[in-house]
């Protein structure tokens, strides 16, 4: 009976483990600067109209849990948003925080050389942002 016991506390220990390490995995993969390459409204690609909005957009996030967006306003207006991010169910989510709103996208993938983001929209609608590492000059 205590083996069993002992048993099962190593399982559950060792899944905690796992997923923790999951999330750890998917936080270290996301620090540094992304811009967007593609973008997608309602599975319609819809990049030109993006960085017509939010021109040279970058979002850097910060190994402390803080995130800096920045971009141009309608390709004129340079505009910085700052707030915290935080990687939820287990790597499946990314949560972002600002004094304005909180926006939570589906991690669709995730790579040294790719980010794939998809969140529903208050209209019924969705899109999918696909980043890549921005180059640091």
């Amino acid at each position: 009976m205590v083996g069993k016991k002992l048993f099962l506390i190593l399982i559950g220990i060792t899944v905690a483990l796992t997923l923790t390490s999951c999330q750890m995995a998917y936080e270290i993969s996301l620090q540094g600067s992304w811009e967007v390459d593609e973008y997608y409204r309602n599975g319609a690609e819809d990049t030109q109209s993006f960085h017509l909005l939010f021109g040279d957009y970058v979002i850097k996030f910060h190994s402390d849990g803080d995130f800096t967006e920045t971009y141009k306003a309608g390709n004129i207006l340079p505009l910085t948003i700052t707030g915290t991010w935080e990687v939820l169910n287990n790597g499946g989510q990314l949560q972002l925080v600002d004094e304005n709103s909180t926006r939570t996208f589906d991690i669709t993938m995730v790579t040294t050389d790719e980010l794939r983001l998809y969140r529903t929209l208050g209209d019924g609608g969705n899109e999918e942002l696909v980043m890549e590492p921005k180059e640091e000059s």
